[in-house]
């Protein structure tokens, strides 16, 4: 009797294995479906300097925390998320709320951060919101789906701007999981200020370019792992894994270990999700890139590109790094773009950003960017790394390191020269002044500068500059000008 229970309990066990099995491969397979196959590298333009993004959701609640006083006291950041602003640049919403939701249930404002420029300052929004993240009861945005349809599965919520109105808006996406368990992708819902729906469609196509995010992230990053896991040549395969001795596991599956990126795409100037994958049990190499945009999402096979990981490239950095006399350095959110070495020459690199922490574990510890890296996705030991010492802006330190970057593969980026000023000028254009500099150079004449290409010391420096006053400086060709990149003055 009891033999014949275990047995059933076995095969019912075996069963229910299997069916679960059968219900994941379907779900590799539909997300198959769903997505296409893209050429080339994921981007074929370098980012711009002041587009590269700097700022983690960690440092950005940091930063949340440090200015919300206006809010008043028992305030706390309910969630954070990023999107786009309606001057088109990368920014971090954090949605600020009471400590006691209980006594006032709804949104008191919100905190805006650069999410390129993690030196300026914070933009307060003192918007209130009827629905929001961390709510209690038919005012927590998920909730309020849920009670309106109980078929369908909420993912992400976040703040961004209607630009039909200017207007705030929470944006919720969400997918849908079928009687056979596949969770199919559903178009996201927009709540206005007042708990209203204010836009819903049933077609991707329709999708306007101010919703930043339309895939919800947990169901991305999910179905992408159901494919990776059952991959096995042009198909899948229950058995990818290998069984025992008598079935090989698969050579082409691969895995997530990094968190979804998103990043401004170079070439659209749009929001777009950037997914790594490395290839099964090897967390150092790069088996591709799902890049998931507004057109689709496109899976990139670097499978024979012998790339490394970002995470490789985070280790590769680190190696590089002293030890701080308080707090640590390390480094975090590895970006994937090519650099131009030169027409028609690309190399692609991881773009690393390099923060200094009090090293406390605490979830309210401050954080600082302190630097930055590019690491050659091909070539790892070839590394520029530029720690924020001298008063860099976020944009300069990004051009400085890019510029390093292409030293290392013999390109020219800038020239470096002493010489005496025999003039000084100023003139403004759109608002910043340009200071030109007349010197006794004969292949360098005339050069100038303004306070967003040299540091503000710098500057001050140049302000100061006399007549028939020695310097030294690095010059860069921009169109038809010489460009100062950086300045000082010479003892004569």
């Amino acid at each position: 009797m009891v033999g014949a229970l275990f047995l059933v309990y076995l095969l019912s066990a075996f069963a229910v294995i299997g069916f679960w099995q059968i219900q994941r491969v379907a779900n590799a397979a539909y997300f198959n479906s769903f997505i296409r196959l893209g050429s080339g590298l994921p981007f074929n333009s370098t980012i711009p300097d002041n587009m590269v993004r700097l700022v983690t959701e960690e440092l950005a609640i940091s930063i949340a925390r440090r200015h919300m006083s206006e809010f008043g006291s028992n305030m706390r950041v309910l969630g954070c998320h990023i999107t786009k602003s309606p001057e088109a640049e990368l920014v971090w919403i954090a949605v600020i709320g009471s400590t006691n939701v209980i006594a006032e249930n709804y949104v008191k404002g919100f905190v805006i951060i650069d999410a390129t420029d993690p030196t300026a300052t914070p933009e307060m929004l003192r918007d209130e919101f009827v629905v929001g993240e961390g709510l209690w009861w038919d005012h927590n945005v998920h909730f309020r789906l849920y009670m309106r349809d109980m078929a369908k599965s909420y993912g992400i919520a976040y703040v961004t701007w209607d630009l039909t109105t200017n207007g705030i808006v929470y944006v919720v996406t969400r997918y849908n999981v079928g009687f056979d368990l596949i969770r199919r992708y559903e178009t996201p819902i927009v709540y206005d200020s007042q708990g209203n729906i204010c836009y819903e469609t049933e077609s991707i196509s329709d999708i306007p370019l101010w919703i930043t995010q339309i895939y919800d992230e947990d169901w991305l990053e999910g179905m992408i792992n159901e494919m990776g896991c059952f991959r096995r040549g042009d198909g899948f395969d229950y058995w990818a894994g290998g069984f025992l001795w008598m079935i090989p596991p698969s050579r082409e599956r691969f895995q997530m270990t990094e968190d979804t990126r998103y990043i401004v795409d170079p070439e659209t100037g749009n929001v777009v999700a950037l997914v790594c994958v490395n290839p099964f049990g090897n967390q150092r190499t790069l088996a591709g890139v799902f890049k998931a945009t507004q057109d689709g999402v496109f899976f990139y096979d670097f499978k024979l590109a012998n790339y490394i990981s970002g995470m490789t490239a985070e280790d590769m950095v680190e190696g590089r790094l002293l030890k701080p006399a308080t707090g640590i350095y390390y480094a975090e959110m590895p970006l994937l773009y090519p650099v131009e070495i030169s027409p028609n020459n690309q190399r692609l690199a991881w773009y690393v950003p390099i923060y200094w922490r009090e090293g406390t574990g605490e979830p309210d510890e401050t954080i600082y960017l302190v630097g930055f890296a590019i690491v050659d996705a091909l070539e790892p030991n070839q590394i520029a790394i530029t720690m924020n010492e001298e008063g860099l802006t976020s944009e300069q330190l990004v051009r400085k390191t890019r510029l390093d970057f292409m030293k290392l593969f013999g390109v020219l980026t800038y020239v470096e020269l002493s010489a005496k000023v025999r003039g000084k000028y100023e003139y403004v254009e759109d608002g910043t002044t340009h200071i030109v500099l007349h010197l006794d150079n004969e292949t360098y004449p005339w050069v100038e500068t303004t306070p967003k290409d040299i540091p503000t010391v710098q500057w001050n420096e140049l302000m100061a500059t006399k007549l028939d006053q020695n310097v030294a400086i690095h010059v860069e060709k921009r169109g038809d000008k010489w460009i100062i990149t950086q300045f000082e003055h010479l003892l004569t």
